[in-house]
């Protein structure tokens, strides 16, 4: 499989503080993926249930651990829905997460 870019998985993890209390962090994990095009039918069938589908990530199966949320290019994006292709591949489908649209730059209004 090609790896076209490194994708970061926020996977959920937990571990006892010093006085034995669970404690719940996020573990930011890099992986390799290949950044595929979102097709036209995912699209219409995806906002017909309220998404807004905007990338695919394709991975390698054992570095997907079900975590929900990712981050590419400084940007979250939110596991609406995954497939297993093959063995050892899993597509990611993802909207972006609320709250994290692009800014525009106002440099060049006057």
């Amino acid at each position: 499989m090609p790896k076209d870019t490194v994708i970061t998985l926020h996977r959920p993890t937990r571990t006892k503080n010093s006085i034995g209390e669970w404690i719940s962090t996020i573990q930011l994990v890099d992986v390799f993926a290949r950044v595929q095009e979102v097709s036209s039918f995912e699209f219409f069938s995806a906002s017909q249930i309220g998404l807004n589908p905007e990338k695919r990530f394709l991975v390698f199966a054992g570095d997907y651990q079900n975590e929900t949320v990712i981050t590419h290019e400084g940007v979250n994006y939110s596991v609406y829905r995954t497939y297993k292709p093959s063995l050892d591949t899993v597509e990611i489908y993802c909207q972006r997460e609320a709250g994290t649209a692009s800014v525009q730059s106002n440099e060049n209004q006057s």
